[in-house]
């Protein structure tokens, strides 16, 4: 009998299938790896939370907060924390006349509710004004059983026909002593602010701990000047993939209830005689049922205005500032959204650093909407360079003066002054210091067009936080690089220009 043959393979290279198997597995196992290690490095910043420290709240008053209506002109809404349980409450409302007295008050009874967040409990109270009158000033005194009366005023909008606001981005200091500063410095302004525009993240996190660190720094603006408000990421908490607003919102800012169904009192809109200023809850937007209720409810907003001019104001911006960040929802669905919506300006926060982009016609001009970053927080972000941006700035504190008339919208940004060391004062007196100015104005047709009058003011980079390593050195040269590449860029479209 023939013995069968048996051939031993020895170094026999893998067949096509096998090495398609092997690559695989090997490449599973490499994005596993990578996913995990990515996964652990950024775990709390994906899914973390800052523990909220137990606290109790005094029997009295703090916190007031004054917003407006849906109507600027007349609504008024004001909210304040005392206690930690409903007890007998009453606002009087007094006008106060030309020489100064006040009138016979009318008394409110606001509602109350006990907001519980994950280490303690707060009441907050809330009162509702309608029917008031433009250019007069009102005194309030709120009265909450076992506590010390509060008293402060306020004053409506007159009849000019024009506005004037300060928009910041985000604060977020929780050491105080920066934003209450800079709060300071806006207080002793001698122009007229009708209204304070905050583009989210306030607070460090949604603790009672930051909250009081941010009415801190406000101080008694917050129950004086109206406030417009967007969430921001910091206003949330972390539920896994998901998010949560800080329970204390809705009742600590009364907005309007005029919002997408699921967002009323985080997105709305305030309507002024000649504007409508619209204000998205960016942060929990990503999901697709969030996505289509504020996309047609924008586009609804924006196509029934009445008014000449329309502003917006979110957290994450469309075009992002931040070197390597992208929103993919808000540049790829709202930016055309708000474009194509007519939109005038648009102002965004969250990349800690400074961009100004308008948008263009096919011939190069210039035109509306014009998208704002902007940042008053001592926590900074390098930038990138992105060519959409027209003006760019980075390690700035920045807060912007915006004033509105049938004509025309001006915006101007200004850095806030720093300290002098030594001076008894927090604040010097000073020159102020404009880093941005456009102005948008009706061209032909209608067509809103933009003219550029900081083209000849210096960018300023002031990031510099690369560390001290060789990779941080290595980073800093290639900043200083790009730094130096724009300055050239600019200069030469200067000398173009001359």
């Amino acid at each position: 009998m023939r013995r069968r043959r048996v051939h031993h393979h020895v170094g026999q290279k893998p067949t096509k299938t096998r090495r398609g198997w092997r690559i695989a597995l090997i490449l599973a196992v490499l994005l596993l790896g990578g996913g995990g290690i990515l996964l652990k490095l950024r775990w709390h910043a994906w899914f973390g939370n800052a523990p909220e420290a137990p606290y109790t709240i005094a029997q009295e008053i703090s916190r007031v907060t004054l917003t407006p209506g849906e109507d600027f002109t007349q609504a008024r809404t004001l909210s304040w924390l005392c206690g930690e349980a409903p007890h007998t409450s009453t606002l009087l409302l007094s006008r106060i006349t030309a020489k100064g007295d006040t009138l016979r008050p009318r008394a409110f009874t606001p509602s109350a509710e006990v907001i519980a967040s994950r280490s303690g409990k707060g009441c907050y109270y809330q009162v509702k004004l309608d029917s008031l009158n433009r250019g007069e000033r009102y005194l309030y005194r709120i009265e909450v059983e076992g506590a010390r009366p509060y008293s402060d005023a306020f004053s409506m909008p007159s009849e000019a026909p024009q506005t004037n606001f300060i928009y910041l981005g985000d604060i977020q200091d929780p050491a105080v002593a920066e934003s209450k500063r800079n709060f300071d410095y806006l207080r002793r302004s001698p122009e007229a602010i009708d209204f304070f525009a905050f583009a989210g993240d306030q607070i460090e996190g949604p603790t009672d701990t930051y909250w009081r660190a941010w009415y801190e720094s406000i101080g008694a603006l917050s129950g004086e000047v109206p406030i417009l408000a967007t969430p921001g990421n910091h206003e949330y908490l972390k539920k896994g993939f998901a998010r949560e607003l800080d329970v204390r919102w809705v009742r600590q800012f009364g907005y309007p209830k005029n919002g997408p169904e699921d967002f009323l009192g985080r997105s709305y809109f305030v309507d002024f005689p000649l504007l409508r200023f619209i204000v998205l809850d960016t942060t929990d937007i990503m999901g697709l049922g969030s996505i289509r209720q504020h996309r047609s409810w924008l586009r609804k907003v924006l196509g029934e205005s009445k008014q000449p001019w329309q502003i917006v104001l979110f957290h994450h911006a469309v075009d992002c500032v931040r070197e390597g960040r992208k929103n993919l929802v808000m540049h790829y669905v709202f930016k055309d959204e708000l474009i194509s919506g007519g939109a005038d300006l648009v102002l965004q926060g969250h990349d800690h650093g400074y961009a100004r982009a308008t948008t263009r016609t096919s011939e190069g001009d210039t035109i509306a909407p014009a998208f704002v970053i902007s940042s008053a927080s001592p926590k900074v972000y390098r930038n990138g360079f992105s060519s959409v941006h027209d003006r760019l700035g980075s390690g700035l504190q920045l807060y912007q003066r915006i004033s509105i008339d049938s004509a025309e919208i001006r915006y101007a940004s200004y850095r806030f002054p720093q300290p002098i060391e030594g001076h008894r004062d927090s604040i010097v007196p000073e020159p102020r210091r404009l880093y941005d100015s456009i102005v948008l104005y009706k061209g032909e047709g209608g067509l809103v067009r933009i003219r550029d009058y900081a083209r000849d003011l210096p960018e300023r980079f002031e990031f510099n936080a690369f560390g001290t390593d060789s990779k941080g050195r290595k980073r800093a040269a290639q900043y200083a690089k790009e730094v130096r590449d724009r300055h050239e860029a600019q200069e030469e479209r200067i000398r173009a220009k001359k």
